[in-house]
């Protein structure tokens, strides 16, 4: 099974999501984290979901956090059918920095 840990800022405030056919609820927000190789600096940008804790009401844009899960990513087709991908974390831990 594999594991991910990342450290970055959130891109917008975490929001509560209905779970589909009565399931449970849980949160979403998008974190990303600066990636150096070399001189070049990129960003990369993490979908994450984890079920709803007493830490969604201090997750806004800019704050920093740690998370760990695991980690899945989905390949699409953009609106100017242009090939994509998304990296996703389902977490289990969540802290703020």
């Amino acid at each position: 099974m594999q594991r991910i840990e990342i450290i970055g800022n959130l891109a917008k405030d975490a929001v509560r999501v209905e779970g589909q056919n009565g399931g449970n609820p849980f949160m979403s927000f998008t974190v990303i984290c600066n990636e150096k190789k070399g001189d070049a600096e990129m960003k990369v940008s993490y979908e994450v979901t984890g079920a709803l804790t007493g830490v969604l009401d201090f997750l806004k844009t800019g704050k920093q956090v740690f998370v760990a899960g695991y980690p899945s990513a989905r390949a699409y087709m953009t609106k100017d059918d242009q090939p994509a991908a998304q990296m996703r974390i389902n977490a289990h831990t969540i802290e703020l920095i």
